[in-house]
């Protein structure tokens, strides 16, 4: 019984685990105030540029902080599921601490987007708004080829299909 409920319980959490979809605007990945490219497509001035710093350097302890706390809530939430006995009230109580975590994680990047909205024009927020799905095209493309380079490497073989007998 416990390891049927065990069974039916971890495809859900396995979807916790995936970032959530109802995202504001996805900016570029990184300091993409200070890629060339960016720079000249968006115009961003000197001053934009050294703001954005600010608010970046702002934020950015903070977002370890969080993410570390969301890592951690998730490996607790593991663990419970991959005990041998498994308790639904404590695995609802860890599954509720890791959503309170990426919540918590999820309007801090909210707010520094407001904050970085708030340093660009109109024009140049539209933009970036405009060219996300071009963006997220790129990170995606980015963390193939990242992922692809680590298969690749000495004891991460890719796996291959069993040979047909």
């Amino acid at each position: 019984m416990k390891k049927a409920w065990f069974l039916a319980a971890l495809p859900a959490a396995l979807l916790l685990a995936l970032p959530s979809t109802a995202q504001m605007v996805e900016m570029p990945a990184g300091t993409w105030w200070k890629r060339p490219k960016v720079v000249e497509a968006l115009q961003i001035t000197a001053d934009q540029q050294q703001r954005l710093d600010e608010v970046f350097a702002k934020n950015r302890r903070a977002f370890v902080d969080l993410k570390a706390d969301v890592d951690r809530r998730t490996i607790d939430l593991e663990d419970l599921l991959g005990a041998k006995d498994v308790d639904p009230k404590k695995v609802a109580a860890a599954s509720e601490a890791l959503e309170q975590a990426r919540g918590r994680l999820g309007k801090a990047r909210t707010m520094m987007v407001v904050d970085m909205r708030g340093i660009l024009t109109e024009a140049q927020w539209k933009q970036i708004v405009d060219r996300r799905d071009q963006w997220r095209g790129e990170r995606e493309k980015e963390m193939r080829r990242r992922n692809g380079e680590r298969r690749g490497a000495p004891g991460n073989a890719p796996m291959r299909a069993p040979a047909a007998s």
